[in-house]
């Protein structure tokens, strides 16, 4: 995959939010339709991407290997919870912005933009691989991600109830029919693709609208922000690399996906979830805005240095 094919996939998704963010702006949308779609999101078309995800004409994958990239995705996983917690010290951020800090460096846009780019750069039939990364990406978020937004990160008091979900609930699912070879019937399971489809475009319109609602100036004012883009964007994928290279050799398809993915920008579900839990949305948005941005020139360069 060259340079400028990976490059014209980022400009295709920064379109769909520039988009949204004109629609805002020109009064196309209600009131109220960011938090109305995101509900969408979040209930509808995202539990119908995750349950589907093992059903992609080509995937072929053993239980062993299912466990062997789970138990690498979890590795990453606590890699990018160490990052976090160093970074929102160096970063002297203030208490009730720890939280979201650490939130954006640990949950990257693995799936609204992770998905087609991995399909893009190693084929359909490599996408399980990052679906699995997901899952983990799921089991986290919707638990103890959830805490960081809803609670600044320090004091918020835990709620089991937010374990009670539909994103988390699908993933669940999904590793259940995997491993009890069920499928489901072909009319469900179209219509579930379909439904899937659309989490990507109603995400980054969901995104762009966000942004447009704040004054463009503000964007600006976090100053925070910028070496929190160079750790997000550079360092962390780096720093992957050179974790998972004493484990996993030269090529092998899990590294390669895992260190790709960990160059996302931060998760779009940050405002969606800043939305319905009463979260800094301003940080949240400076944060996916500079990284959704600036990744359209870094996620080609990452994916060429790995060759």
């Amino acid at each position: 995959m060259s340079f400028m094919m990976i490059f014209q996939q980022m400009l295709m998704l920064l379109l769909m939010m520039v988009i949204g963010y004109i629609m805002e702006r020109k009064y196309l949308l209600g009131e109220n339709s960011s938090a109305v779609m995101s509900k969408i999101v979040l209930n509808v078309t995202l539990p119908a991407q995750i349950i589907t995800s093992f059903s992609i004409e080509g995937a072929d994958i053993s239980a062993a290997v299912v466990g062997r990239t789970l138990g690498f995705s979890a590795l990453v996983y606590a890699f990018y919870f160490a990052v976090a917690w160093v970074l929102v010290r160096l970063l002297r951020a203030p208490r009730e912005q720890r939280g979201t800090y650490e939130y954006m460096v640990i949950f990257g846009n693995v799936g609204f933009m992770g998905f087609p780019l991995i399909t893009a750069v190693f084929g359909a039939d490599k996408l399980v691989y990052a679906v699995l990364f997901n899952i983990v990406f799921n089991l986290l978020v919707f638990s103890v991600g959830i805490q960081m937004i809803a609670g600044g990160g320090e004091g918020g008091s835990f709620d089991w109830r937010r374990l009670i979900n539909l994103p988390l609930g699908s993933s669940v699912l999904a590793l259940l029919l995997f491993f009890a070879h069920i499928e489901l019937p072909e009319v469900i399971n179209t219509a579930l693709f379909t439904l899937g489809d659309a989490t990507t475009p109603l995400a980054m319109l969901i995104l762009g609208a966000t942004i447009a609602a704040m004054p463009l100036r503000e964007l600006f004012e976090e100053k925070r922000v910028y070496l929190f883009v160079a750790v997000k964007l550079l360092a962390v994928p780096v720093l992957v690399w050179l974790l998972l290279k004493p484990f996993l050799p030269a090529g092998d398809i899990i590294g390669s996906i895992l260190v790709v993915l960990s160059g996302m920008p931060v998760a779009t579900n940050a405002t969606m979830l800043s939305v319905e839990y009463g979260g800094d949305i301003k940080l949240v948005s400076q944060g996916i805005f500079f990284t959704t941005v600036l990744s359209v020139l870094t996620i080609p360069l990452l994916i060429a240095v790995l060759g």
